[in-house]
């Protein structure tokens, strides 16, 4: 066995790998004020992301998540974005996505979905634990994706509690 060509065929991936579209994070990039601007602003949504899914385990949230991830990603690079962080405690709840590791969270809801009032206590819930637990005031993004219609007075409320509870509330329109 060459060991010769296995390393430099490592070293070869190794550099593929690190060739990346991102441009390395700069330490005055991370804001919340500047990843809620990227949201608005960069990521976009196909209208058929809420489109009822094909296949047993495929949810529309899970679909919503992983479209997102795949964009941060390519703005801030993998390594600053992660899925399904764990907050800590002692129930093992994790954020939809983190980013800078522990620096920035979002969790992520469907606006379909907050039409039912468990749905809606949960995201509560949800909002005091990872506020409290680990990215404290201001530094929790709940951003909720549907369509216009859907931003109504009832979705009013749920960002008014958000927003009282020191987490930022955004609502991205697929439509």
């Amino acid at each position: 066995m060459d060991f010769s060509k296995l390393a430099k065929k490592g070293i070869d991936i190794l550099s593929a790998l690190n060739q990346s579209n991102a441009q390395p994070v700069k330490e005055n990039d991370i804001s919340v004020t500047k990843v809620i601007s990227v949201l608005k602003n960069k990521i976009t949504f196909p209208v058929s992301i809420l489109r009822e899914t094909q296949y047993a385990g495929d949810t529309k949230e899970g679909k919503v998540q992983t479209n997102i991830l795949k964009q941060l990603q390519d703005i801030y690079g993998k390594e600053k974005v992660q899925k399904e962080y764990n907050v800590g405690g002692y129930w093992g709840m994790r954020c939809d996505v983190d980013l800078f590791d522990g620096k920035i969270g979002i969790e992520l809801k469907v606006a379909e979905q907050l039409k039912k009032s468990a749905h809606v206590e949960r995201l509560i819930g949800q909002a005091v634990y990872y506020t409290k637990r680990k990215y404290g005031k201001g530094n929790l993004i709940v951003l909720v994706v549907g369509k216009r219609k859907e931003y109504d007075a009832s979705m009013k409320e749920i960002e008014t509690i958000i927003t009282e509870l020191g987490a930022k509330f955004l609502y991205k329109s697929v439509d």
